[in-house]
This record gives structure tokens, sequence and C-alpha cells, in this order.
């Protein structure tokens, strides 16, 4: 079973596991939650309070065959990979490598600090030279939860910019955005060709191919604790 792990506390469990369950009907998938977590994650410390719960609550992934961090900026994703002995994937991660693969790509998403964490996030995970743009838009995690009226407009716009800027394909910076991504892929695919990848599916899709055939090392590293 692959556990898709919520480390924030405003999370709509019940629209991810229908999102889900929209793409790949026959499969056997729980979405989990911790309680006293941050309420979304938008900066470090929210990070590091959020990866603090999820080391402490470890037996809640006891019977997983495959984990996903349900969050783009893939808290506690080291640490779950040293502690457990399931692949762990992280949104964040697994979207940008899979971007690296289609082509040079740009990330849009929300906060004043989203450019600059991007760019750390693909220096560390080997995509930098990958990596075309990133651009804020002016909307917070909540607000793309909850699918704020005018979202749509402002995410299909950033999405246009970094198309103008040459990305080959963009990466929504939030799962939150699954709430749109549906039509915002069809719309930009139609209108330039161009894939748009929403980071919880396409993490679900890679976790659900690998995740019985492939496991982190042990050595190096990922050393057993």
């Amino acid at each position: 079973m692959i556990s898709v792990i919520e480390p924030v506390s405003y999370a709509p469990i019940e629209e991810v596991e229908k999102y889900l369950y929209s793409y790949f009907p026959g499969d056997e998938l729980e979405v989990i939650t911790i309680e006293d977590t941050p309420n979304t994650i938008e900066n470090f410390t929210q990070k590091t309070l959020a990866s603090a719960k999820l080391l402490q609550n470890l037996d809640l992934f006891k019977l997983s065959s495959a984990l996903i961090v349900n969050c783009f900026a893939d808290p506690c994703l080291f640490e779950l990979r040293e502690n457990l002995n399931i692949p762990v994937f992280g949104a964040g991660e697994t979207s940008m490598h899979i971007a690296s693969l289609l082509g040079e790509f740009a990330v849009i998403g929300p906060g004043d600090n989203l450019v600059s964490w991007t760019r750390l996030q693909a220096r560390e995970y080997g995509v930098f030279d990958k990596l075309i743009s990133a651009k804020e838009i002016k909307y917070s995690v909540k607000d793309i939860i909850d699918g704020e009226s005018q979202l749509y407009n402002a995410t299909k716009q950033a999405c246009i910019e970094c198309i103008a800027e040459y990305a080959d394909v963009v990466v929504l910076g939030c799962t939150g955005f699954s709430s749109i991504s549906d039509k915002l892929k069809k719309e930009i695919w139609n209108e330039y060709k161009v894939p748009v990848l929403e980071p919880l599916l396409t993490t679900y899709s890679v976790a659900r191919s690998l995740g019985l055939v492939v496991n982190h090392g042990r050595k190096g590293l990922f050393s057993a604790i």
C-alpha cells in the first residue's frame, strides 16, 4: 500500500484521495495526517516543526510499501529515508527530476521566498542547470488549497510567462494546486503544447511504478540509524 503523508494540518484529505483515485481507481492507498503539525509550510521554521512530528510518528508507516511526502518543500525527506525500510518520495524532488527529463523547466508557486527556495532545492537535488525560471504568485498556500477565485487566472498567466522564457515544462510548486491542475494542464497543452506537472500526481505515479522494485541504499547517504 502506498501511503501519502500530509505534513500539515490544513490538508483536504478527502479531496486528495478523490483526486488520486480518479487517475488510479484500483490502487490501494491511504492518506495520513498527524496531529499538531503546522497549518501550512511556508518557511523553514514550519518545515522543521513538521519534520519533528513526522519523526515522532514513524509507526504510522509500518504497513506502507512506499511513502510520499505531500508537500513541495519535502519536509523530513532525508530523515524518513534514514529511518524507514521503504522508498520515500518527496513531491518537490521527484517533480523536479521528472521535469529535468523533459527539458529545461520552470517552477511557479506561492510565497515571497519561492524563488530563492526553489533555487536552493534545485541545487540540492542536482537539477539547477535545468531550472530556467521560478515565479511567485501572490497567494498563500491556504489560498491555493481553498481554490481562491482568482487563483486559476494568476496561475495560468504565470505559466504563460514561463513559456515565454522558453521553459519546456512548468512545475506547479505546491501540491495544493491539484484543485485546478486538471483544467490548467489541458488548457496549457492545447494552447502552447507545453506540459504542466502537478507534483502530487507526478510523485504518486513514480512511487507506484518504482516503489515495488527499488529502495534507498542503506550505506552512505541514508545509512540506517
